[in-house]
């Protein structure tokens, strides 16, 4: 009888923070805070001097927009050479090389995109997300000579 008297006590003290807790995480999982799918957004790290604006992968393959920050060294332009992409998850292919570019020389400021084909590629079901690591080897000109480097990233997303 004391036992069953100590749980009958300790719910009635601690029913309604419990309560509380349940009502708590059935509305987070609602809103979907415990789907890691819903949790990955468009985004990209590295590629300096250059920005990812934007993502698309899709049946025709993938298309990234790029905006060029503060050039070094003083250039005032640079030459796209190309874009290498390795370690895809969520595409077909697991990685590829492009030459295919929006503009071969752009300078401070200005935008271009980079085109995989989907040959090399592609996102064949929509709303899976995709993420791929990658350099874009680039050329400019200073006062010492020319320079051929690299800017290295990642790019996540989600099909389309």
């Amino acid at each position: 009888m004391v036992k069953g008297q100590s749980a009958l006590e300790y719910m009635m003290t601690y029913g309604w923070a419990i309560l509380i807790i349940v009502i708590v995480a059935v509305i987070l999982y609602s809103m979907g805070i415990f789907n890691p799918r819903a949790s990955v957004t468009a985004s990209s790290s590295g590629f300096s001097p250059f920005a990812v604006s934007a993502a698309v992968c899709s049946n025709s393959g993938l298309v990234v927009a790029f905006t060029t920050g503060g050039l070094p060294n003083g250039a005032t332009s640079v030459s796209l050479k190309e874009l290498y992409l390795s370690s895809a998850t969520g595409m077909s292919g697991s990685s590829a090389t492009t030459t295919g570019f929006s503009a071969l020389s752009v300078a401070s400021g200005s935008s271009f995109t980079a085109t995989v084909a989907a040959a090399s590629l592609n996102c064949t079901t929509s709303g899976i997300p995709f993420t791929a690591s990658g350099a874009l080897e680039y050329k400019y000109t200073t006062a010492a000579g020319p320079v051929t480097t690299n800017a290295t990233g990642t790019i996540a997303g989600t099909s389309s």
